[in-house]
């Protein structure tokens, strides 16, 4: 399921459901601490959505939206049917009703049916409606079966999704209180099972631990890797040997502050950082990065340099019509920085907003060349 994210003017589209890892993340993207999110639902694998699902504004927890995707996920044909039959039928439902309405869809009677008219022949020819109870067939043959569907479809409040016909109007929303779990404190997840042959014996763990608990785990298989780092996937933990350097890492990882952990994750994504050794120089160094997590594009950063180098009683309210991806590209390009999914990063031991000013040695260049073209006047006939 696609899913377009918004918040105080920062927005990403990711798709659901995901780890509670890759929920953390997109919150951290999204500039905010609280797991609250706005949001717009665009489709499901290519499975058009009525319009009560798709493009309306919805607001909810972000672990309420995972697990309404998983919902979605796991439907079959028939359910996904009543479901959309049901969003058709109430169609201002709010998102905690229509996440309910994936429960208890057995309730709603879904058989194949094009429309009023085939439904009034089905009606008809096995007098579903206690009006034919008794009628001859040939005063059943008279009737009119668009007609005859038409006032079917009003009796039962039904409605006519995917070629099927629904009636909607037996489901009740099942008295279920939702609970959603908070995730435990942790930076990585493995899934690890004794031996290929033994998946049942297959267990998580969490890290960090301490090192006694990852004893009976080192000749394991890792089935699942789940990362609180976006850049230290599964790829890059091809041995459970090296899960007593993941085990420390996770440990570093939870001394950070949470700005710090967001620099983190900006810091190896704008220097394209995958390995465990290499988050762990990313963090010593951590100090010699300068991080403005307020920046969302290049446009911004532009902003962001101009307003803070430009005179102070500059009109700065003409900077926001102005395209300054070009401009921010080649400043940026100066310091070795880079706009990444978190924020606007500096090169290491450079600032991020400082005035570029011509070093001596370049301005000497210039000045030398500038008394060259101006001594140098070719007579005429030289060449």
């Amino acid at each position: 399921m696609r899913v377009y994210l918004k918040s105080n003017g920062y927005s990403v589209s990711e798709k659901f459901p995901m780890t509670v890892f890759e929920m953390e993340d997109v919150l951290d993207k999204l500039k905010q601490e609280d797991s609250i999110v706005r949001f717009e639902i665009s489709g499901h694998d290519n499975m058009e959505f009525p319009f009560a699902l798709c493009r309306r504004d919805f607001s909810a927890d972000i672990y309420r939206l995972n697990l309404f995707a998983e919902r979605i996920e796991n439907l079959n044909s028939s359910e996904m049917t009543a479901f959309k039959s049901l969003l058709k039928a109430k169609p201002e439902s709010d998102f905690e009703d229509i996440l309910k309405m994936t429960y208890g869809l057995d309730s709603v009677m879904v058989y194949p049916c094009s429309g009023c008219r085939e439904l009034g022949e089905t009606v008809i020819e096995n007098e579903m409606m206690p009006e034919l109870e008794g009628c001859s067939d040939e005063i059943l043959q008279l009737l009119d079966p668009e007609k005859v569907g038409q006032l079917m479809q009003k009796q039962d409040g039904g409605v006519f999704v995917n070629e099927h016909y629904c009636v909607t109007s037996g489901y009740e929303p099942p008295d279920i209180n939702i609970k959603i779990g908070r995730p435990e404190s942790c930076f990585f997840r493995l899934l690890v099972v004794p031996e290929d042959e033994k998946i049942e014996q297959a267990k998580w763990v969490s890290l960090p631990c301490e090192k006694d608990d990852l004893s009976e785990v080192y000749n394991g298989i890792c089935l699942d890797f789940q990362s609180s780092l976006p850049m230290i996937t599964e790829e890059y933990f091809s041995d459970m040997k090296l899960i007593d350097e993941l085990n420390y890492l996770a440990q570093k990882l939870s001394e950070l502050s949470k700005t710090d952990f967001v620099k983190l994750k900006a810091v190896m994504e704008a220097e394209n950082k995958h390995e465990i050794y290499e988050a762990f120089y990313c963090i010593r160094d951590l100090n010699e990065y300068q991080f403005d997590q307020s920046v969302q594009d290049h446009n911004e950063f532009g902003r962001a340099y101009l307003s803070r180098n430009l005179p102070t009683n500059f009109d700065n309210s003409v900077l926001e019509s102005m395209d300054l991806y070009d401009f921010s590209v080649k400043i940026l390009a100066q310091t070795g920085g880079e706009v990444t999914s978190y924020g606007a990063i500096s090169g290491k031991g450079q600032e991020l907003y400082s005035a570029l000013t011509v070093q001596p040695e370049q301005q000497l260049d210039e000045d030398f060349e500038e008394d060259i073209e101006e001594d140098f006047e070719p007579e005429m006939g030289m060449f």
